[in-house]
């Protein structure tokens, strides 16, 4: 197991999972870009943990936009072989998502949401897209829509953890201009604003990977298939299991147990059926909030 399969296996169980259903040579590029975003996510939290200042964090941002030779894509390079090529501009689009994390800043709407989440989560389904040789266009935009998804899924799912670093990602149209100490000590009415602000963004994820799923479905072969519709339903089951269990943003981090992956992995390959391989036209509608951002439907 290489190094970044390890990082991957530490921080990302559920993909981890999932990768074990892909190719040798497709998992390796999944766990090159995973290494890398992860690297790259580290640096930014712990930057700021030492009060590292916003201006030197932004710096660091900048040279990695400027030199491609830098030590953090070095996941990518198995020798002086480069695994994984990711366009500038994808990148630029990930940079930006990073930087806004430096000094983040409560979104004002859904809208302002959704252009973080293609950000920080859309543009690595464009990478995995690179990875997978997925080259035809109106694929890449269930991969965008799979990463909204699931970072729509990551922000239900660690208001509380968030709060406590001080970050804020309910849009102020759903619960007004708040702080991370209402978020960690809420009164009985401002948790129940907050859960169900927090189940609005669980159903607008669904809607983003009912899209997905369709795009996975018309994936070039089977194993490809197989692969990302388990990470994707697994996710999908974290926003379902606090919905369905009615559990309070600020208990324990959900996750799903080994039971409930073997379960669902299991109920997943099973219920598959032959023939669902026909594209259906991309809803726009979705990309609407994304004007102009790279490979969306409103480019």
């Amino acid at each position: 197991m290489n190094s970044n399969s390890k990082i991957m296996q530490k921080h990302g169980k559920t993909f981890f999972w999932a990768s074990l259903f892909l190719k040798g040579s497709e998992a390796k590029k999944i766990y090159s870009i995973y290494a890398f975003c992860r690297n790259v996510d580290d640096i930014v939290d712990e930057r700021n943990k030492v009060t590292q200042s916003d201006y030197d964090l932004k710096k660091i941002i900048n040279s990695w936009r400027k030199n491609s030779n830098d030590s953090i894509y070095q996941s990518f390079y198995e020798g002086k072989k480069n695994l994984l090529k990711v366009e500038k501009a994808v990148l630029e689009e990930f940079y930006n998502g990073q930087e806004s994390d430096v000094l983040q800043v409560q979104p004002i709407n859904i809208s302002e949401l959704l252009v973080y989440c293609y950000r920080v989560a859309g543009v690595v389904g464009l990478m995995v897209c690179n990875a997978l040789n997925i080259n035809d266009k109106s694929m890449r935009f269930y991969a965008i829509d799979l990463g909204i998804a699931m970072q729509l899924t990551n922000i239900a799912r660690d208001i509380y953890e968030d709060a406590q670093k001080e970050r804020i990602y309910l849009p102020k149209s759903l619960v007004g201009k708040i702080g991370a100490e209402t978020l960690l000590k809420p009164s009985k009415p401002e948790r129940l604003l907050i859960n169900n602000a927090r189940d609005n963004l669980i159903k607008k994820a669904e809607i983003y990977y009912e899209s997905a799923l369709n795009g996975i479905d018309s994936l070039p072969n089977a194993s490809t298939q197989r692969a990302v519709r388990i990470a994707a339903r697994l996710y999908r089951h974290i926003g379902i299991k606090i919905i369905k269990r009615g559990i309070s943003y600020n208990m324990p981090r959900v996750y799903l147990n080994t039971y409930e992956k073997i379960f669902f992995t299991m109920k997943n390959i099973k219920n598959k059926k032959k023939g669902m391989n026909v594209l259906r036209k991309h809803n726009a509608n979705l990309h609407a909030s994304l004007s102009n951002l790279p490979y969306t439907n409103n480019q």
